[in-house]
């Protein structure tokens, strides 16, 4: 592996931060590396960010080196990939920006005052609160609003997919949280957590999620068994599923 000695950037506490540059491709890619308290080694490759090794504290740097060595490939592979990746804009939380709430678009209509209110009414979702300039206090106030939509949203929808099912199943409880990477997930107690905003999915997409999550309580794996449920009780939820995209 080409290119200068590392070369410390920060420290902070028992973390400290690296940069190490690399040749990839013929090409000099610069590799953030940070110590910090784990066990393994992890890389980190993200559109638009620089690529991050995590190391435990005491790693030595010929190991990390040698990490590095095998890995390069999977950079280069993985980075060209992520190229193709169209990158998704943060969604804006101003005056007239738009948001979603069960299949629809909605822009949004910011009120200064009291008591805190967001409500969906005609055309638009109205926010009311003590400072609508704050980007970040909106945002929490809206995905607040998208929890207890949810909350109160998915009991009424689990209750309608389970009459789908000829067959009792073991289901017991519903959760709901922010998810980054999923829209449920479910535990072998019948416990099913649904991605709270999933409320701005149609309900043809929530319903879709929901009988989903209810055949891995009788079949945990994707197997031909969990698919063969799944097309009993719901026939076209491929159509459904793309819904979700």
């Amino acid at each position: 592996m080409k290119g200068p000695l590392t070369r410390k950037i920060s420290a902070s506490g028992a973390d400290s931060c690296y940069v190490r540059q690399v040749d990839i491709a013929n090409q000099e890619l610069e590799i953030l590396i940070k110590r910090s308290r784990r066990k393994t080694m992890v890389l980190y490759v993200s559109p638009n960010m620089p690529v991050e090794l995590r190391v435990p504290m005491k790693c030595p740097w010929l190991e990390i080196d040698a990490f590095l060595e095998s890995r390069l490939r999977w950079i280069e592979q993985a980075r060209k990939e992520l190229a193709n990746v169209p990158v998704v804009e943060k969604p804006r939380f101003v005056d007239g920006s738009v948001h979603r709430y069960l299949g629809s678009d909605y822009p949004l209509v910011l009120i200064r005052g009291k008591p805190n209110l967001v409500e969906q009414i005609r055309d638009a979702i109205v926010v009311r609160c003590t400072k609508p300039e704050s980007e970040s206090l909106v945002a929490r106030h809206i995905n607040q609003w998208y929890r207890s939509q949810a909350n109160e949203l998915f009991p009424t929808r689990i209750e309608n997919c389970l009459k789908l099912f000829s067959q009792p199943i073991p289901y017991r409880k519903m959760t709901t949280r922010k998810m980054k990477a999923r829209w449920g997930s479910c535990s072998r107690d019948g416990e099913i957590c649904l991605n709270s905003m999933l409320v701005q999915m149609p309900t043809a997409a929530i319903d879709f999620v929901i009988a989903h999550e209810l055949c891995h309580l009788r079949h945990f794996a994707h197997n031909k068994s969990f698919y063969r449920l799944l097309s009993s009780v719901m026939p076209d939820w491929r159509e459904h599923e793309k819904l979700l995209g």
